[in-house]
């Protein structure tokens, strides 16, 4: 499900007129699209969760990834949930060496 890989991309309608779609609606109706179906078939609530706590990342991150313009929407929203969690695995990784003294 590939985007077209610039800020603007035209779309035609269903009355055949065409419109420009920007890379901001983009890449929220891709969030929209994978939200309502690969949220809901993902089977174990662990998973649905964490997939909901990746919506605030690409909110506040859009600015970024409509400034990155090379890749499709799904490829950015991909790329920011990898930068969160490595993100995450570095906070998870100090906490640890504080506990452990080390």
């Amino acid at each position: 499900m590939g985007l077209a890989y610039t800020r603007t991309q035209r779309v035609t309608t269903g009355m055949g007129r065409v419109q420009a779609q920007s890379m901001r609606t983009r890449i929220q109706d891709q969030m929209k699209h994978l939200r309502d179906r690969y949220r809901a078939a993902l089977k174990e609530n662990e998973l649905q969760e964490a997939f909901d706590e990746l919506w605030p990342t690409w909110s506040s991150e859009m600015a970024a990834m409509i400034y990155a313009e090379v890749l499709s929407a799904l490829d950015l929203l991909l790329l920011t949930s990898v930068i969160d969690n490595r993100r995450e695995i570095k906070k998870l990784k100090n906490e640890l060496e504080k506990v452990l003294c080390i």
